[in-house]
């Protein structure tokens, strides 16, 4: 960990910077050009600030276990390059705890809220994005969230870490955001519990849904910045025991978790090399001491989502706190920027030469929110039947098959039950795709406010699965 090398003077804070900025030079829209990063903070500004927080260190002033250590923020918003007058609270935070915040990274546009169908990892400002393990890049003619993409929408943030611009990342979630590129990536992350981290200042979404949460290449990372971003001190989740002794881990059956065709491609022998995988890792839990459940009967995703007396898909009730919310926060932004969904709209129309391509040809989520009419009691009554039901579904299993979580594969809908719940969910990495390279996983569920025993869990299982999380070839060495 960065840490011990800059309290063991083996580095100082400025020349952290130096090396993280010479990689994002290296690769970011060079070398092998991963459009991970929307802009790089300004150079002066950024040593300046490490040679503050080295000259801090050398009087024995600590703001934190991350002091001095670079991070990455997922861009808020793409167009609006402005900067906001109301700061987010989530960076003051970071702040006050030593981070310096390097660049500000790419993603799927307005979080994917832009379009229906759009690639989960193109932008008009910061392009493509390209996974740094798929060989030969984002295939052609694909499915939005495609075998061969990093997925979305914190794209560029699991990207950037895993290209090594940066040790860890902050990022946003409202269902799959964190988890999916993390699982992309080859990553730990972990949406923590809707409502524990301030959120003010953030581009909105829906009200107990959407809660920010860290990715990084190691569990103590992960563990250091969620104590981090929810004002804990370190020792709420640290130290981390190794060993999977009184941890006890519900599986899913993979065969009725499957990613929609229409948005992953189906690719012959995947899912028997997943399902593999996932047999084989209960296999070795079981051997060392953790207690695994199979094929644990969580309430499929159309149940969940049935449980809505009007609506059919979650994705429904986006359009009404969007609609309600999004024009206050870009009346945030300073400079002549859209002020309304409706002035949005026209300002994308007006430039379609960059908003709009072949693949990401449409706006049409955004027209939704503006369209649709729908009424306060109406989402309260939708989001509370979908959230009894999800949530009464997960703790009635724990509580069944006496589990801690619940896990299920990551090309599946296995996460949004946790966004459906209001529950954190976590990424676990298990593999790499035989076919084209990428990494996939397992994504974990638990209740609100059990991200220490989740923690625990990810610990053990990265002691016990060392090697998948690992660079790619087409890095090693660069």
């Amino acid at each position: 960990m960065l840490s011990k090398l800059l309290s063991d003077r083996v580095l100082t804070s400025v020349e952290i910077v130096e090396r993280y900025l010479a990689q994002i030079a290296k690769h970011n829209h060079a070398g092998l050009t991963l459009n991970a990063i929307i802009s790089v903070a300004e150079e002066k500004t950024l040593f300046d600030q490490a040679r503050r927080l080295d000259e801090e260190r050398e009087r024995g002033k600590l703001r934190g276990p991350l002091h001095g250590i670079p991070i990455l923020l997922k861009m808020s918003h793409q167009l609006l390059l402005e900067e906001q007058s109301q700061t987010q609270k989530i960076v003051d935070t970071l702040v006050a705890a030593g981070l310096i915040i390097i660049a500000k990274t790419n993603l799927s546009e307005f979080r994917d809220a832009k379009g229906f169908n759009l690639m989960r990892e193109w932008s008009a400002v910061g392009g493509q994005t390209q996974s740094r393990y798929v060989r030969g890049g984002l295939a052609a003619n694909t499915t939005w969230l495609s075998h061969s993409g990093p997925a979305g929408s914190s794209t560029g943030s699991a990207v950037g870490v895993a290209a090594g611009f940066a040790p860890f990342s902050l990022d946003t979630e409202t269902d799959g955001s964190i988890i999916m590129p993390a699982a992309r990536a080859g990553l730990y992350a972990l949406k923590l519990t809707p409502g524990s981290v301030d959120i003010t200042g953030i581009q909105p979404g829906a009200p107990g849904f959407v809660c920010l949460g860290p990715m990084a290449k190691t569990t103590v990372d992960v563990a250091t910045l969620a104590a981090v971003m929810q004002r804990h001190d370190p020792d709420k989740y640290l130290p981390l025991s190794n060993s999977w002794a009184g941890l006890r881990l519900g599986f899913v059956d993979p065969a009725l978790w499957r990613s929609y065709p229409s948005a992953i491609e189906p690719v012959e022998g995947f899912f028997e090399q997943t399902d593999g995988a996932l047999f084989q890792a209960q296999e070795t839990i079981q051997s060392l001491g953790g207690n695994v459940v199979k094929k644990v009967p969580l309430a499929s995703w159309d149940e969940i989502t049935g449980a809505m007396p009007e609506f059919q898909h979650i994705e429904d009730l986006w359009p009404f706190p969007w609609k309600r919310d999004f024009p206050g926060f870009l009346q945030s932004f300073e400079g002549p920027v859209p002020q309304s969904l409706e002035e949005l709209i026209e300002w994308n129309n007006a430039h379609a030469d960059i908003e709009f391509t072949d693949r990401n040809d449409n706006q049409k989520a955004l027209e939704t929110s503006r369209d649709r009419n729908m009424t306060q009691e109406t989402y309260d009554r939708n989001v509370k039947a979908l959230r009894d039901f999800a949530a009464s579904n997960v703790r009635s299993l724990l509580k069944q098959h006496d589990v801690d979580a619940i896990l299920g594969p990551c090309d599946s809908r296995t996460g949004s039950v946790g966004a459906a719940a209001e529950y954190p969910v976590g990424n676990l990495p298990l593999g790499f795709a035989d076919f084209n390279g990428p990494p996939f996983s397992l994504h974990m569920i638990a209740p609100a406010n059990e991200e220490a025993k989740m923690l625990q869990i990810i610990s053990a299982w990265e002691a016990t699965f060392p090697d998948n999380v690992k660079p790619p070839p087409q890095l090693v060495g660069q």
